[in-house]
C-alpha cells in the first residue's frame, strides 16, 4: 500500500490510480469479452 505522512496524499494517488485502472479496463475490456465467448463455445 501506500505510505505517505500526509493521509491526503495517499488519498490524492489512489484516486489516480483508481481511474488510471478503470480506464485501463475499458480499453482492453473488448478483449475479455471475445476470450470468454470464446472459451463458452468450445465448452
Amino acid at each position: 500500500m501506500l505510505g505517505h505522512k500526509n493521509i491526503a496524499t495517499t488519498q490524492i494517488y489512489a484516486k489516480i490510480l483508481n481511474e488510471k485502472v478503470g480506464k485501463d479496463m475499458q480499453k482492453v475490456s473488448h478483449k475479455f469479452k471475445g476470450l470468454e465467448q470464446s472459451f463458452v463455445a468450445h465448452l
